[in-house]
C-alpha cells in the first residue's frame, strides 16, 4: 500500500492514481459541491444586490452566512476542494468588495450637487411684478386693510398702510416688509415719501 505523508488532504491517502498523477476516484461528493458552488453564487448576487439595495447590511449578513456555508459543503465534498474554495472565497469578496466601492464612488459623480446662488432663498411675488419702494399702481379690490393692486408687472397683494381704500385708487408702494407690500394713497403730482 502506498504511504501519503500526513500533510496531504485525505482525499488522496490510499487512493489509485491516474495516468496524470490525480486520483482516479476522487471521493469527491458531488451533490456537496454543487450545493457550494450555489451557495458561492448566492454569496455573490447578496453582495452584489447589498451594493444596489438598501438593506442596512442584511443582505451583507446574509452573503457572508451564504460563503461560510459554501466552504463548509466544499469541505464536504472533498479536502482540496475546501482548502481551494477556502482560499477562492476572500478573494472573491476582496475583488467584489473593490468593485463595488469603485461603483459607489462613481455614482456620486452622478448626483447633481446644488448649488446656493444669489438666486437662492425666498422671493416675494412683488419682485417679478416690479413692484419696489416707491412703485405706483392702482387697486383692483378695496383694501380693508388687505387687497389686490395692479403695477407695472402685474398684480399682487397689498396692505393699506393705515385705513381702507378704496378700488380704483392710485396707491405707491412704501415698504416691502417679508410677504406684506404696504402701500398708501398716491397724492397728485405730490413726491412720496417711501421711508416711513
Amino acid at each position: 500500500m502506498l504511504q501519503v505523508p500526513v500533510g496531504v488532504p485525505a482525499v488522496f491517502r490510499g487512493v489509485a492514481m491516474d495516468s496524470l498523477g490525480l486520483p482516479a476516484s476522487a471521493g469527491v461528493d458531488w451533490q456537496a459541491l454543487w450545493l457550494a458552488l450555489g451557495l458561492l453564487g448566492l454569496a455573490v448576487a447578496l453582495l452584489v444586490l447589498e451594493l444596489f439595495v438598501v438593506s442596512f447590511g442584511i443582505l451583507l449578513v446574509a452573503s457572508i452566512a451564504s460563503a461560510a456555508a459554501s466552504i463548509h459543503y466544499a469541505f464536504v465534498a472533498s479536502d482540496a476542494t475546501g482548502w481551494a474554495m477556502t482560499v477562492v472565497v476572500p478573494v472573491l469578496a476582496l475583488v467584489l468588495a473593490r468593485w463595488g466601492l469603485a461603483r459607489i464612488r462613481r455614482s456620486r459623480r452622478l448626483v447633481t450637487q446644488s448649488e446656493i446662488t444669489a438666486e437662492a432663498g425666498y422671493h416675494h411675488h412683488a419682485e417679478k411684478v416690479g413692484v419696489h419702494p416707491g412703485a405706483v399702481g392702482i387697486m383692483v379690490t378695496p383694501a380693508r386693510p388687505s387687497g389686490r393692486a395692479r403695477f407695472d408687472g402685474g398684480e399682487c397683494d397689498v396692505q393699506a398702510q393705515s385705513g381702507s381704500l378704496a378700488r380704483g385708487a392710485k396707491v405707491v408702494a412704501l415698504r416691502i416688509d417679508g410677504p406684506i407690500v404696504f402701500v398708501a394713497p398716491a397724492a397728485e403730482g405730490e413726491p412720496h415719501d417711501i421711508t416711513s
